[in-house]
């Protein structure tokens, strides 16, 4: 588990003047109790196999667009699955280097890689749109 306490989530939510909801709860729980990255389809099952709920996809779908805008919650689209956020107070863009074969995910960043986005952009003349990550397919070191 890698999770924020309950009190931050509560205040992410308290400052984006929404509500730390039950099912928002329990869809962000789901992800946290998963170490690799998970469909809207396997969290929607998990939550109505634990919780006794039969919570619909569209809900799913809901809720996850609300953690993303929060920056709690990252979607790789070349995988069309979701994983918490390692590092969601920090203002950078996200790199999520992720195995081809296992999904298993690395969270960097374009600092530690030391890439420097804001300037190329400047230089060629387009914004970087941080509120995406960048997804690099890779194989992990023990699938090699």
């Amino acid at each position: 588990m890698r999770s924020i306490k309950f009190e931050t989530l509560l205040n992410y939510c308290v400052k984006s003047q929404k509500s730390l909801t039950p099912t928002r709860l329990m869809v962000y729980r789901t992800l946290d109790k998963n170490n690799k990255p998970i469909s809207a389809y396997d969290i929607r099952n998990d939550i109505n196999l634990h919780n006794k709920k039969d919570i619909n996809i569209s809900t799913i779908y809901r809720v996850l667009e609300f953690w993303i805008k929060l920056g709690l919650v990252h979607k790789i689209s070349s995988l069309n699955k979701f994983l918490l956020c390692l590092e969601p107070k920090e203002k950078h863009i996200h790199m999520l280097n992720f195995c081809t074969k296992c999904e298993k995910v690395i969270e960097t960043c374009n600092k530690v890689m030391g890439l420097n986005f804001t300037k190329v952009s400047l230089k060629l003349k387009f914004s970087v749109n941080t509120e995406k990550s960048i997804e690099i397919p890779v194989l992990c070191s023990d699938c090699k």
